[in-house]
């Protein structure tokens, strides 16, 4: 019998998972983003006034930053969507004390021997 063919039952190792408390935060830049790159409309509004665009939401949807997040992105001033989406991960980096986007975009992995 083919090795591929068997199969072994998997049992989770936790009954719980753990929800990441920045993962929201995180999950709402992607959802302001999604919707900037999806209508010109909203983008126009997004980078004349972040904080009445993330008020108002975009498509009846509604966008769940918290008041410092909120007051963080109040500060941007952005003239593209590249400018905004970069001041946008500084400002909750400095809200929720994540780690930079370049390590969330990239796991860090040890080679042994390799430094």
């Amino acid at each position: 019998m083919n090795v591929l063919n068997q199969v072994d039952i998997i049992q989770p190792t936790s009954l719980k998972m753990l929800p990441d408390p920045n993962e929201s935060a995180l999950m709402e830049c992607g959802r302001l983003i999604h919707a900037a790159v999806i209508s010109q409309r909203f983008l126009n509004k997004l980078l004349t006034n972040p904080l009445k665009s993330i008020e108002d939401g975009y498509g009846g949807e509604k966008f769940a930053f918290t008041q410092e997040e909120k007051q963080q992105i109040r500060l941007i001033r952005a003239s593209n969507l590249a400018e905004f989406s970069s001041q946008l991960i500084r400002a909750i980096e400095q809200c929720c004390c994540i780690a930079p986007a370049a390590e969330l975009a990239y796991a860090r992995m040890k080679t042994p021997g390799v430094i």
